[in-house]
């Protein structure tokens, strides 16, 4: 797949016609898989225009830019379901000042698609003023309705809350795939290891949604490899009380240094809440309980 960066004054030309989606596509999630393969359907190369940061962010709607995926998330998703070229612009205050006309003439024509693919509640231009309906004079649009599960709309925004709430099983069932967090792997205080159950400090590369504390079974992979892993959210109530949650895995029959490097985790499961115990020996003996559930869960 290629990726193209840039700004709205700088749009690449595309000499060949493709099927364009347009969106932000956090998450990638099921009902924008379903648009894709609409897309791909058509039978002609499909191309993608997103954007680097979220319009609602940008445009103050909402205060925090917590995200499902990174931009190397989206574009490693996209590659596997078959997008043919990923078009990232950026965007800010200016990009959102310009007119209905203005984003047509400047970023869409000169990506020249032969159909556009969009949702129902796509906007553009000042004020959103330009909707697919607005579009439809110009090119050949395909609406695509909003996905609803259990009657409730499919939103990345909804996705969020789910895994900040710890529903992780409900967050994957919409995502279509578990929720992934990619991570530099930082040195610590060492108190896993201190208690016979080492874990590795994640520090996010990217602000993703943030998981409620507790402990969740799931997967690391490290050095392409996958492995059985405890995932754990929380302040260390028995060992060291932290001011703030940090993120931790311990990861299963794994024995090796990788401070320093890039890994990933997938949440698969939520286990149970963060619980201050009585002792270090009764926390050690909860760990081992995980431990040996999370091999059972995950088998």
């Amino acid at each position: 797949m290629k990726i193209y960066q840039f700004d709205y004054q700088h749009t690449p030309i595309n000499i060949e016609q493709s099927v364009l989606c347009l969106g932000f596509f956090d998450g990638v999630h099921i009902g924008h898989q379903s648009m894709i393969k609409q897309a791909l359907n058509e039978g002609y190369k499909v191309s993608l225009l997103t954007f680097d940061e979220a319009p609602a962010f940008v445009l103050g709607r909402i205060k925090e830019n917590h995200y499902l995926t990174s931009v190397s998330d989206k574009a490693e998703i996209l590659e596997e379901l078959g997008v043919d070229a990923m078009y990232i612009m950026s965007f800010d205050k200016e990009v959102a000042q310009l007119t209905k006309d203005e984003f047509i003439d400047k970023v869409i024509r000169p990506l020249n698609p032969k159909k556009i693919y969009c949702g129902e509640d796509y906007s553009f231009g000042e004020w959103g003023e330009g909707d697919p309906t607005y579009l439809s004079l110009f090119f050949d649009v395909k609406v695509v309705e909003t996905m609803k599960d259990e009657n409730v709309k499919v939103s990345a925004r909804d996705i969020s809350q789910l895994i900040e709430h710890g529903d992780i099983e409900r967050a994957n069932k919409l995502l279509g795939r578990p929720f992934r967090l990619n991570a530099l792997v930082t040195e610590g205080k060492h108190n896993g290891k201190k208690i016979d159950f080492p874990t590795a400090n994640l520090k996010l590369d990217y602000p993703y949604a943030f998981p409620k504390t507790g402990v969740y079974f799931g997967y690391a992979y490290v050095y392409e490899k996958k492995y059985k892993a405890i995932i754990s959210v929380g302040t260390h109530p028995t060992i060291m009380q932290l001011t703030k949650p940090i993120i931790e895995v311990h990861i299963i029959d794994f024995d090796g240094n990788i401070y320093g490097r890039d890994i990933f985790v997938e949440l698969l499961y939520y286990h149970r809440n963060e619980k201050l115990f009585d002792s270090i020996e009764d926390l050690k003996s909860q760990l081992q309980r995980d431990k040996n559930a999370a091999i059972k869960k995950l088998a």
